[in-house]
């Protein structure tokens, strides 16, 4: 049995959102997104405390709700339940699936209701029947139920009116499902505080600073619930610890011998009971004293377990450092994990065990990294047989196929006040999406899943010092205290694979592309039709001026090994060298499609040509202006210079590995004249080309 989804509606920053676990899920997203509020929405749904404060409700005149939608609900689960209530819960589960509301109206007490499927047709609604055959009987029934009723087959042959409801109950189980609907109705007398042991049970673990508190061993607290979890199963194997305890009650309390009480107390036991009743009863004479010391319990012992800590010095681990404690949390994590997998259990009573439901805020907190592998792991064992949900901000808990879902909580701006939304990525069940995601991690870009803005880029070195350059031209452009990120995506074919998955996760994404994108790969830009337009007029205008000028394609050794290396020029080559063999076969003779197919393995040698008009001629380079103003009001900066190397200042040494001659370039650029020095605008009149560039990469942000 696990929790399928649950919609979240008016609970703190989140108006309205739906999440769907998984077995392991992932929330990622800045601080304060509501990334533990979705945490906190399924603990108070599956505990659902008698009142939520005013305070939770994002409006506060509107009710909070949470819907709760259960799957692989089992008659082992249902037999958690006790049995005059199991019938009833059972009619609410259709095919293994459970739905359940639970509503907090404002500074009220909370309502758990069940979602009935009925029939459409009011007359098969319980206030239709009163209406069509209440209070009649014998033939007055007969003519009422026929008359109302006249598609039942095999209607009662006794006319009592137990016997014609339940006629009409097996009739609308024979109602096909276009004729159903699904409603809200009261949970059904008596079994509210008793379907809490068919759902699951959250164990939560907040990302507390300080500990302290949450390292209680009472059965409250997070640690307290993990050792206990530990200990369930040691009670019953403790006979004699269970046998000595019950002869320690014989010496404080009068115990029940074959129905007559038996006082094998310990003398001062009796002797102080004796003394206090003397002395009550000298104001009150008929009065009788029972002195009752409450009897002790394995189950309490255990719980009241206190855990020692010697690193040099003992002492109660709430004395120790925050990193020891959360460490400690997460050892009872593997010791309950090492403990589940060795325990021998019958099949059917492991079904029947209720569920768990594990959410951790940050488990990051407090350790190292390769602590957070191995708590990875263990989380991930967990996950097996148990739900798993983490919110985190660290790269180490992504792994598809593992992680079975990423989601992605961002906040956006609304009256009165901003509201969290929920964009979900399930991993495991989308292959091109994980491979991107790979891709990503192996270019470092880990740390963009949890930015607010995405920016690609194609070089080496753009990445630092365009992120140099920025800040010396506003110091409010600071790529990271406006927490976006810049990822390189290892070529101009990989633009719209990227964008598509950052997207998918709700990151608002930018590019920064070279001018050759342009010519070659402005599919991949996603530039939009007024774009593509605008660009068909200008390679009109340029190609105009390199005939003018008569400009020859001469692409230099870096284009060349750039080109050769793509898969579609290979396929090419391989075309062309048949074509060539066919050629000579005919002693020669070449036909005008086999001179075409020879031909499209230098076509590409025309955008050189247009490439290079472009940075010497000032006609060309105005030709674009049009459409590079279109494609950065879509979010895409196209450097009208080439390349980010083509801004480096003119005393930069651009010889050796790209990385130095980015810190070269970056370490003559040291105010913002310099930084304005570096470009004109893209026409007279206009600001430098990188800071209408920078503008569009921060805006609103």
């Amino acid at each position: 049995m696990k929790l399928e989804r649950i919609d979240i509606s008016n609970f703190k920053g989140l108006q309205s959102a739906s999440f769907e676990p998984k077995k392991f899920a992932c929330l990622i997203g800045e601080n304060n997104a509501g990334k533990s509020t979705v945490l906190q929405a399924i603990v108070h749904a599956l505990n659902r405390p008698a009142k939520l404060p005013l305070g939770l409700h994002y409006d506060a005149a509107l009710p909070i709700v949470f819907r709760l939608n259960f799957s692989g609900v089992t008659e082992s689960h249902l037999r958690r339940l006790v049995e005059e209530h199991r019938a009833k819960i059972t009619d609410l589960v259709e095919d293994g699936r459970l739905s359940l509301v639970v509503r907090y109206p404002p500074n009220e007490h909370v309502e758990v209701r069940e979602i009935q499927r009925v029939p459409r047709d009011p007359r098969f609604l319980p206030d239709g029947i009163t209406a069509a055959i209440g209070n009649r009987r014998g033939a007055a029934l007969r003519e009422a139920f026929v008359t109302a009723y006249p598609e039942v087959a095999n209607p009662p042959q006794n006319w009592a009116m137990g016997a014609a409801k339940e006629c009409l109950a097996m009739h609308i189980k024979t109602l096909p499902a276009e004729e159903m609907e699904t409603r809200e109705a009261p949970l059904r007398s008596g079994i509210g505080p008793s379907i809490t042991t068919l759902l699951p049970e959250p164990i939560y673990i907040p990302a507390v600073k300080n500990l302290a508190d949450d390292m209680k061993t009472t059965q409250s607290t997070s640690f307290g619930r993990l050792l206990g979890l530990l200990m369930d199963d040691m009670e019953l194997d403790l006979h004699q610890i269970n046998a000595a305890l019950a002869s320690l009650n014989t010496l404080f309390n009068r115990t029940d011998g074959g129905g007559a009480q038996e006082d094998r107390r310990h003398a001062k036991v009796r002797s102080l009971e004796s003394l206090v009743e003397s002395l009550l009863r000298e104001n009150f004479p008929q009065v009788k004293v029972q002195l009752h010391v409450p009897p002790p319990e394995l189950k309490t012992i255990l719980n009241s377990a206190q855990i020692f800590i010697d690193d040099g010095s003992k002492d109660l681990v709430d004395n120790k450092g925050d990193g020891i404690k959360r460490t400690l949390t997460f050892c009872l994590l593997q010791a309950y994990v090492q403990h589940s997998s060795q325990e021998p259990r019958d099949e059917a009573d492991a079904a029947a065990e209720r569920p768990l439901l594990f959410l951790f805020e940050e488990p990051e907190l407090y350790l190292h990294p390769r602590s957070q592998r191995i708590l990875f792991n263990t989380l991930a064992r967990i996950s097996e047989t148990h739900q798993v949900a983490v919110s985190t901000h660290s790269p180490l808990f992504f792994a598809p196929g593992v992680t079975a879902s990423f989601v992605r909580v961002a906040k956006r701006n609304a009256n009165p006040k901003p509201v969290g939304e929920l964009f979900p990525v399930a991993i495991d069940l989308n292959e091109p999406q994980a491979e991107t995601f790979r891709l990503a991690r192996f270019e470092n870009a880990d740390a963009a899943f949890f930015s607010r803005r995405v920016v690609l880029f194609e070089g080496e070195s753009d990445d630092f010092f365009c992120a140099h350059v920025a800040k010396k031209l506003d110091e409010q452009w600071d790529f990271r205290a406006k927490n976006i990120a810049m990822v390189r995506v290892s070529g101009k074919g990989n633009f719209a694979k990227y964008r598509a998955f950052f997207e998918a996760f709700g990151i608002e994404v930018k590019i920064v592309a070279d001018l050759d994108t342009l010519f070659e790969g402005f599919q991949h830009l996603n530039g939009g039709a007024a774009a593509a337009a605008l660009r068909a007029t200008a390679i009109q205008a340029i190609d105009v001026r390199v005939d003018a000028l008569a400009i020859r394609p001469e692409p230099n050794g870096e284009q060349i090994k750039d080109h050769v290396r793509k898969e579609t020029w290979k396929q090419k080559w391989e075309l062309a060298r048949t074509t060539l063999r066919d050629i000579q076969a005919t002693a020669g003779a070449a036909t005008a499609e086999q001179l075409r197919l020879l031909d499209e393995l230098f076509v590409w040698g025309a955008d050189t040509g247009r490439l290079k008009a472009c940075l010497v001629d000032e006609d060309a380079h105005n030709a674009l202006v049009d459409l590079l103003d279109e494609l950065r009001r879509r979010g895409v900066c196209v450097l009208s210079r080439g390349a980010i190397e083509d801004y480096y200042p003119a005393l930069a040494n651009r010889s050796g590995p790209k990385p130095d001659c980015a810190l070269r370039a970056a370490a003559l650029v040291v105010d913002r004249a310099a930084a304005l020095a570096l470009c004109p605008g893209l026409s007279q009149g206009r600001r430098s080309e990188l800071e209408e560039v920078f503008e569009e990469l921060f805006r609103d942000a």
